[in-house]
């Protein structure tokens, strides 16, 4: 490498040490251009040798072109007006050359060369800035996809029919326009649910404002692992609940009409007993004939009025749960089809073990009882066997002491499309007869009362359906009476 003529070969060399020790590349250049000299770096990241470049004109060699490729006149350059005008060129970014005539990005600075005020070359440093520039390209780039992610992510949940609430790990929470709707913009009941979802629980609840049902379900925010927020999402489920509560109380009225038709039968018997007695003490001259058909219209008169005192009880509602005698309870809903039993020749039987009283309502758990024996019954027109079985148990999940009872029956089982479905409303196996609303019904108070229903069924030679219903003697912790 050339050192100015005018220093000596020991200033020179430490000179020249000095310029191959710097990080960036530099060179000098006369005032027409050409090289003077060049450092270590820019020999490196050039590709020439330094021989290549000493008295060549730097710009034909390493600044020839634009980037789009076209040619670069020397008088364009701008580390040429640092020579013309005596101003230094500061931080410029421009396309440069290699000899093996790819290119790259860098940043140049240029500092005229003046003795006695009088410029006599240039000195040029640069360093290579691609690499830098793509990261910065890359980092803009994933800041405006961030921006608009985020952006169309707050459009979605502006327009979300539903109230949305999102929590920070700091309980900093955001909500969308619906949220303030439902709430006033006050979210007391929202901040303890999503404080919940920060310490990483599940959780979905329906509660009752002062004109509405909201359900709201929350859950964490995870990533690798890691909560990173909370989120809640209400929906006003008002029309559902009122529907619902409109559906139940057909079911009643279904049921009870159901209920009617067997006890129109039952009294019937009993009062076409009577009419005859009657006949027969009219007719009757002897005293004992008299007083033993009198005694035989009163039993029967005790067995209608037995009928007419459970149908009573049937539809009776209690302003809040008691506890309850579950064994009476099913022997009073067995009583209403005897002659059902009796008449279709069926083999009924009825086992019960010492039980807990259960707090319930016993309406609800009465029409429960009525459904399922009652479709047991339905199951089996031509005859079979119904066994029902009532004794304690314990949930083994739980530990909650409860009771279980069991309706089983003989007839050909419960089809397998409908079997999927067979708590959900408007699926029945009676085509003409049924609602199917009855099982949905039951399963809704079965659950309220903290408790769960499950079946299970054949169709093949073995063929029959069983129901179980299990209640835990405490009751459930949403257990309320229904508005009427």
């Amino acid at each position: 490498m050339t050192i100015p003529t005018s220093q000596t070969d020991g200033q020179m060399q430490h000179w020249q040490a000095l310029l191959d020790f710097a990080a960036e590349g530099i060179w000098g250049l006369d005032l027409e251009g050409n090289c003077t000299f060049v450092n270590r770096m820019a020999v490196r990241t050039f590709g020439f040798d330094s021989e290549e470049l000493l008295g060549r004109n730097m710009h034909e060699l390493v600044h020839h072109h634009y980037p789009d490729g076209r040619r670069f006149p020397g008088e364009e350059c701008p580390i040429s007006d640092v020579i013309r005008n005596n101003k230094a060129l500061r931080q410029a970014t421009d396309t440069m050359f290699r000899k093996n005539g790819s290119s790259f990005l860098a940043e140049i600075s240029a500092q005229p060369v003046a003795i006695e005020g009088c410029v006599v070359g240039v000195v040029v440093t640069f360093r290579e800035v691609s690499e830098l520039r793509q990261q910065q390209e890359d980092l803009r780039k994933a800041y405006e996809l961030a921006e608009r992610k985020t952006a169309e992510l707050d459009a979605v949940i502006e327009s979300m029919p539903h109230g949305v609430y999102i929590a920070t790990p700091d309980v900093k929470m955001r909500s969308n326009h619906v949220a303030k709707m439902m709430s006033g913009g006050e979210f007391p009941g929202e901040l303890k649910t999503l404080e919940k979802a920060l310490a990483g629980e599940w959780s979905t609840e329906t509660v009752k404002t002062a004109d509405r049902w909201i359900r709201s379900v929350a859950a964490p925010i995870c990533l690798n692992g890691k909560i990173l927020g909370g989120v809640a999402v209400n929906s006003d489920v008002t029309q559902v609940r009122l529907q619902d509560e409109a559906l139940r109380r057909s079911e009643k009225l279904a049921a009870v009409g159901q209920l009617a038709s067997s006890i129109a039968h039952e009294i019937n018997n009993p009062l076409e007993s009577i009419t005859n007695l009657l006949f027969l003490i009219r007719q009757s001259e002897s005293i004992e004939d008299v007083r033993q058909y009198t005694l035989l219209a009163q039993s029967e008169l005790a067995r209608v009025t037995e009928i007419t005192l459970q149908t009573l009880r049937f539809n009776r509602q209690q302003s809040k749960p008691v506890e309850v005698d579950m064994a009476e309870l099913l022997r009073t809903v067995m009583a209403l089809y005897t002659g059902r039993i009796m008449v279709r020749g069926i083999d009924a039987d009825l086992k019960l073990m010492p039980l807990p009283r259960v707090l319930s309502l016993e309406g609800e758990i009465r029409q429960v009882m009525n459904n399922l024996v009652r479709n047991a019954l339905d199951a089996m027109s031509s005859g079979g066997r119904l066994l029902v079985r009532l004794h304690p148990q314990t949930n083994w999940h739980s530990g909650a002491k409860g009771v279980r009872l069991t309706v089983a029956d003989t007839g050909e089982g419960i089809r397998p499309e409908i079997r999927a479905h067979l708590f959900e409303p408007f699926q029945t196996t009676k085509e003409m007869t049924g609602t199917g609303l009855g099982l949905w019904v039951s399963k809704g108070i079965v659950e309220k009362h903290g408790g769960y229903i499950s079946t299970r069924t054949r169709r093949d030679n073995r063929h029959g359906t069983v129901f179980t219903v299990w209640l835990p003697a405490g009751g459930g912790a949403n257990l309320t009476a229904p508005a009427n």
